[in-house]
């Protein structure tokens, strides 16, 4: 999947605002993130990705490498177990054992 590696900007998200009242995110910070659209970059350097998202509001960024769990801070500051793969074109990302997303992402070129 090393052809994900670029900038990127949000176009459009499905469902997001559900997603992150599952992941236990407060209404106020879901009104703030619905408006922001982020700029995303993927690198892969030594069997590491890192993916950086930036927003007016916020930047932060995730370091891993494929299919080992890592620890992550989320949007409502809580920190969990996660673990990424990528199967085809979607990433598949884990949350801890309670919730587990899949999303599949559509980005162009910035």
């Amino acid at each position: 999947m090393t052809g994900i590696v670029g900038t990127y900007e949000l176009v459009s998200s499905e469902k997001y605002d559900d997603f992150l009242k599952a992941a236990g995110v407060s209404m106020i910070q879901r009104s703030m993130a619905s408006r922001v659209t982020p700029i995303m970059s993927w690198s892969h350097e030594n069997g590491k990705w890192t993916q950086e998202m930036k927003t007016p509001l916020k930047s932060w960024q995730i370091v891993f490498t494929e299919g080992e769990e890592f620890e992550e801070e989320l949007a409502g500051g809580r920190k969990c177990q996660s673990v990424i793969t990528f199967e085809g074109n979607t990433l598949v990302h884990k949350q801890s054992e309670k919730l587990s997303i899949t999303r599949e992402q559509n980005y162009k070129v910035s």
